[in-house]
């Protein structure tokens, strides 16, 4: 039985940057994206390479670890923000207090959470 696209693809035609730094991590939200109708911008492991794609890139989300190495994602969240493109975090760390005050009600999604917490977290954040 074919089901409606909206319901098996949720994020059909959304580019969706991932910026995330653990490759096993990186790799099953590519796959979680890509099996709900996404088109990935990344993964991006590192802060430059991520602000790259926000240069570069048409995006309509951002996935974001809070830290990217040694590095906050504080500055893609910023360039994010100037562009317009909305954002969530996916993390297992609390958000700095410089970063909780610029970035007040973006959702945090806590480490670890399953593939479909993660695309529904998505899918909200777009529908806003």
């Amino acid at each position: 039985m074919v089901g409606k696209p909206e319901l098996d693809q949720p994020l059909s035609g959304a580019r969706i940057l991932i910026a995330e730094d653990e490759i096993l991590i990186a790799l099953d939200m590519e796959a979680a994206f890509l099996d709900a109708g996404a088109y990935v911008v990344g993964p991006c492991a590192t802060v430059a390479a991520a602000v790259d794609a926000v240069s570069t890139e048409e995006l309509s989300l951002a996935i974001l670890d809070i830290r990217l190495g040694q590095e906050t994602t504080e500055r893609i969240g910023d360039l994010l923000t100037e562009r317009g493109v909305p954002f969530l975090f996916y993390s297992g760390q609390t958000l700095p207090d410089e970063m909780k005050r610029k970035c007040n009600g973006v959702l945090v999604v806590s480490k670890p959470a399953t593939q479909q917490e993660l695309i529904g977290a998505a899918a909200r954040t777009l529908a806003v």
